[in-house]
């Protein structure tokens, strides 16, 4: 789970060693109480919980008090392969206003979009990791994919 606890940790916290520290912890916290994880209904659901939870405590949020992913934009493939194409900037536009809609979703729909999309993370491990049903991925993702459509058609009242 570390390589992918470190990615989604990673796209919050945007460093190497930020995102390494807050996994580390997560882990150390989940040491000190693995007799309650072991006792949970579901050890891996308990996990992905007290990861997310650390990495939510150090993300820079919104001033709703949801993360903000917009500074994530810059490390992805697409930013950095078409740096010099012409309209780079309504492609980088565009994926910023991706990567806040995506922030407006439920939690399990979020991480399951971060850890798909961004992080690159298969349908199957997301299962594993989230600690849900594996069938309850794709319809996770199928409610994501329309959320975020509705969300960036739809004027913000902002």
């Amino acid at each position: 789970m570390r390589g992918i606890y470190t990615d989604y940790a990673r796209a919050f916290l945007l460093t190497d060693q930020r995102a390494h520290w807050v996994v580390s912890e997560a882990f150390d916290i989940l040491w000190v109480c693995w007799d309650t994880a072991t006792a949970s209904d579901n050890l891996h659901r308990y996990a992905w919980c007290l990861l997310r939870s650390r990495v939510m405590l150090r993300a820079t949020c919104h001033h709703d008090g949801r993360p903000d992913l917009r500074a994530a934009v810059f490390s992805t493939r697409e930013v950095h392969n078409n740096s010099t194409v012409p309209g780079h900037l309504v492609v980088l536009t565009e994926l910023i206003d991706l990567f806040d809609a995506i922030t407006r979703l439920p939690d399990d729909q979020m991480d399951a979009a971060v850890l798909h999309y961004l992080c690159g993370t298969p349908y199957q491990a997301i299962a594993h990791v989230l600690g849900i049903a594996p069938t309850l991925t794709h319809a996770v993702d199928h409610h994501a994919r329309a959320t975020v459509e509705a969300l960036l058609t739809t004027p913000n009242p902002e």
